[in-house]
Formats: structure tokens, C-alpha cells, sequence
């Protein structure tokens, strides 16, 4: 058998897990002064030149509406919610085949929290002023407090959360039945993947292994976690059993997204197609100008 056809073999066996390159980052607008310290972004899939933000610990229980290059920014209040360290934000399906909107008071710095939080918001074409959360969970992980920066929402309508930390990483799920079935609850995080950055990332510097943000691709086969310095794109469905990290390859079941580095990175989200995603940054005083920067898969 000659080589050319064994190689044949091997692709057809072992198809390519991606089949397009991410492309240089482009600025394609910037956010609003009301968005102060951007840490979550999520992009709608139903409505055109629709995002969301929310900022980071200090600002009260809300989240803005914006378009996708960050202008005609609108102020939303959710009602009772009066977040610790909102860190990330998600756009997920939920009850009579509409989406909503996932907001995750998961920060803590000290890991200190007895429990975090989720509040879940249907998505509207035009939102009021003030909102009532259609599901709000009170979230405890197994073992003890743990600080996350990351939150995705699986097209299953499971919530995937993802830890910060330098050496090692976990993921964890809360399943679509543990929150859609109550107005008000409380539920435990069921581990999924542990990340060890030692043997995913070696000799990689520390402020890149710390996730500070997630976005899970709308067919769910796929995942990004941003850093400080750049991103990873994982080939995994969080969805499958038996996930084992330890047996990730770079370049077949993860790759690193080179990007415009931005002074303290921390939302990320897949636009609905799967193949484009923006990024953006907080405000400091040494970057006045909140960049949202895009990338497209080709």
C-alpha cells in the first residue's frame, strides 16, 4: 500500500478537527462609557446587531444592550438581583423555543462564597427598563468555593462554568433540568474537565492560563476560553461522556488563537454562524478606549 493512499486512509479515519484559520483581529468599534469594566459578552442569535455586556464587580444587577459595534447602548435592570462579581455572560435556549439570556454572578477573588449565582432573563426584541429574572440558582461547587471568570450555555441548554486559576482549570455543569424547573433554587455543579495548564500550556507565562472568559459554539461541538494574552479554541463537546483532558493533543483537540492582545481581556463570544468572534477589553486608564475587536474562521 503506498503512502499517498495510506495518508488518504488516515484523513478519512481521523478527519481534521477545523478546517479554517482564524484571521488578524480587527477593531470594529468601541464600548460606551456606561461600560466600564466589560466581563461577560454575549451575541444574539435572533436579533441582528444585537450584544450584551455586563461589567464587573462594583456595578449594580444589570446588563446593556448594544449593538454589535458597541453603540446605541441601553441600560437593563434586572429586578432583586444585586450581584457580588458578575463575571460572564451567555446566550442559551430556554422554555417555549425562544432564548434567553444567562448571566453569571460567579466571581470571587478570595474563593470565600458559599454559593454563586446565576440569573437567567428571556431575551426580548425591545427591553424595558427593568426586567424580572424568569430563573435565578444559587450554585454550589463540589469541595468547596472556587473563582470563575468563564461561563458558557451548551445548545442542550446545560451551563458549563469554567475556573481561573494558573495551574489548573476545572469545568463545571449545571444541566438545563437542575434550572428551568424553578423560579428560585439552589443547585450543585457537577465537575466535567480538569484543565492542568502544565501539560496543556507548557512554558506558556501565567496571566495565560487564566480564563477570564468562555464561549461555547452554537452547534456545541466546540469552545473558547480567552487569557489575559490570547485564546484557545477547543474541539470538544462538552456535551459527549467520558471527557478526559489528559488525553487532549495540541492541534487536534485544541489550537491557541493568536489575538490583538488587550489590556485586561475579559469577554469573548461566537457570533450565531460559528466561524466569527469579537473580543473586547475593560476600560483603564491606560487604554481609554474600550476596543471590541473582531476575528473571522476562513
Amino acid at each position: 500500500m503506498t503512502w499517498t493512499l495510506l495518508l488518504l486512509l488516515s484523513l478519512l479515519q481521523n478527519p481534521a478537527r477545523t478546517t479554517c484559520a482564524w484571521s488578524p483581529a480587527e477593531e470594529v468599534g468601541s464600548l460606551g462609557p456606561a461600560v466600564n469594566e466589560s466581563s461577560g459578552m454575549a451575541i444574539s442569535r435572533r436579533i441582528p446587531n444585537r450584544s450584551y455586556r455586563i461589567n464587573d464587580s462594583g456595578d449594580s444587577g444589570r446588563f446593556y444592550v448594544m449593538g454589535l459595534n458597541g453603540g446605541d447602548t441601553k441600560t437593563i435592570n434586572i429586578a432583586g438581583f444585586n450581584p457580588i462579581d458578575t463575571e460572564d455572560m451567555a446566550i442559551g435556549p430556554c422554555s417555549n423555543f425562544e432564548d434567553c439570556i444567562f448571566v453569571g454572578d460567579i466571581g470571587d477573588n478570595a474563593r470565600r462564597r458559599t454559593y454563586v449565582e446565576l440569573v437567567v432573563i428571556e431575551e426580548r426584541a425591545d427591553f424595558p427598563s427593568d426586567v424580572q429574572p424568569a430563573h435565578r440558582i444559587r450554585l454550589r461547587y463540589p469541595g468547596g468555593p472556587r473563582d470563575a471568570e468563564g461561563l458558557g450555555v451548551h445548545p442542550d441548554g446545560n451551563v458549563y462554568i469554567t475556573t481561573k486559576d494558573t495551574v489548573r482549570s476545572e469545568i463545571f455543569r449545571l444541566k438545563r433540568d437542575q434550572w428551568q424547573k424553578v423560579a428560585e433554587g439552589e443547585a450543585a455543579l457537577e465537575l466535567v474537565a480538569t484543565l492542568d495548564w502544565e501539560m496543556l500550556r507548557p512554558k506558556t507565562l501565567a496571566f495565560t492560563r487564566m480564563v477570564t472568559g468562555m464561549s461555547i459554539a452554537p452547534d456545541g461541538k466546540s469552545f473558547v476560553l480567552l487569557n489575559y494574552g490570547d485564546a484557545m479554541e477547543f474541539f470538544v463537546d462538552l456535551s459527549a461522556p467520558g471527557i478526559d483532558a489528559a488525553k487532549w493533543a495540541d492541534g487536534a483537540d485544541y489550537r491557541t488563537i493568536s489575538l490583538v492582545t488587550l489590556e485586561q481581556e475579559e469577554s469573548i463570544a461566537y457570533f450565531p454562524n460559528g466561524k466569527t468572534i469579537l473580543y473586547d477589553t475593560e476600560r483603564s486608564p491606560n487604554a481609554p478606549r474600550a476596543r471590541i475587536m473582531r476575528m473571522e474562521c476562513r
